[in-house]
């Protein structure tokens, strides 16, 4: 019988187990260097792989040992400009730890529930959660498998899950003392969908602040938080509150606040004569001439720098000891890692006499 060379790449290891005549097994160990083969046999399938054009798949063959640095990596709408930043930070932070993300992406924070089960499947290290809530059921599911859980800017919602956020209430407060200090009185929150954690604690931060002063905000919730529906809701404002309009305005995302000055440009209103806008992520558009957007800086390289920590000491069976990064915030109730946001001053707000 005669052997057909595959074609250039097509090759596999029973294509190599066939032209030495020996078995897939022994292909196997002599790649891998594990059970006993005699040298001769190891000399000769080294020799008939490299004339076909094969080579073992290291990442498949360390999947199946359960050596593969692979870490299930959750995320949502990269279209969602801050996102994509977490994802950036995140995958560039793997490959200096030389680890290898398997991404699983949906359109919708509705679907991260069926991806954490799809991780299941996956023999990984673990998961890391960037959108979306987590069950308890899940991560049950997972941390019992021996994997980690680690949820960036969101509950892990299980007490051996690994959580650090950025503390969303304190810069909902922070935004709200700022414009109370100008003087504003008349406030409008631009919010993100109901079921959005962090828009969610950011306009509770906000309100409660408000309370105190014995002051309440309008709240527009929106089903996307993009710079469209920051320009919709400045037309909506124009048209719904132009009698009377709000002084401060607090969007609980950068996006939608650069989209509401745009929605403005041709009102006649100044900025921040008529109303003060503060934002919040700090994109790199806010700091555009056009814009000049008042907003906070979300500490990714502290969360993700966490979420790395963690790995690590679950690597090294320490996944019970205290984070370092967990003196760099305070923890909650509910066991998250909460880490302050920075003021970045802009020319969307204005001094006050105390500055």
């Amino acid at each position: 019988m005669t052997f057909r060379r595959p074609a250039a790449g097509r090759a596999t290891s029973r294509d190599v187990a066939r032209a030495a005549d020996v078995s897939q097994a022994l292909v196997s160990r002599a790649f891998s260097g594990n059970g006993r083969i005699a040298p001769e046999t190891r000399e000769r399938i080294l020799k008939v792989a490299a004339e076909i054009g094969w080579r073992p798949n290291a990442l498949a063959a360390s999947m199946v040992t359960g050596d593969a640095p692979l870490v299930s990596v959750i995320t949502t709408r990269l279209s969602f400009e801050w996102r994509a930043q977490v994802l950036s930070h995140l995958l560039k932070a793997f490959e200096d730890w030389n680890l290898q993300p398997l991404l699983f992406y949906a359109d919708s924070d509705r679907e991260v529930d069926r991806l954490l089960a799809e991780t299941i499947s996956w023999r990984t290290r673990g998961v890391v959660v960037t959108a979306g809530s987590v069950s308890r059921e899940r991560a049950d599911a997972i941390l019992s498998r021996g994997q980690f859980l680690a949820a960036l800017n969101r509950p892990g919602n299980h007490p051996d899950a690994f959580s650090i956020a950025t503390d969303n209430p304190a810069g909902g407060a922070a935004a709200a003392e700022l414009l109370l200090a100008e003087g504003r009185r008349r406030f409008l929150v631009l919010a993100g969908p109901t079921d959005s954690w962090a828009s969610t604690e950011r306009t509770r931060g906000f309100a409660a602040r408000l309370a105190q002063a014995g002051l309440v905000a309008t709240v527009w919730h929106n089903t996307s938080m993009t710079a469209g529906a920051g320009k919709d809701c400045a037309a909506r404002c124009l048209k719904e509150l132009s009698g009377s309009l709000p002084d401060g305005v607090f969007s609980t995302n950068d996006a939608m606040g650069l989209g509401f000055i745009d929605g403005l440009r041709s009102s006649g209103l100044s900025i921040p004569e008529d109303l003060s806008i503060v934002g919040f992520d700090n994109l790199p558009a806010s700091d555009w001439t056009p814009y000049q957007l008042t907003t906070f800086e979300q500490p990714l390289d502290v969360m993700v720098g966490g979420v790395l920590g963690h790995i690590q000491a679950h690597q090294s069976d320490e996944a019970g000891e205290p984070t370092a990064c967990s003196s760099q915030g305070r923890v909650g109730g509910d066991g998250v890692i909460y880490c302050a946001p920075l003021l970045v001053r802009r020319a969307t707000t204005r001094r006050t006499n105390n500055e």
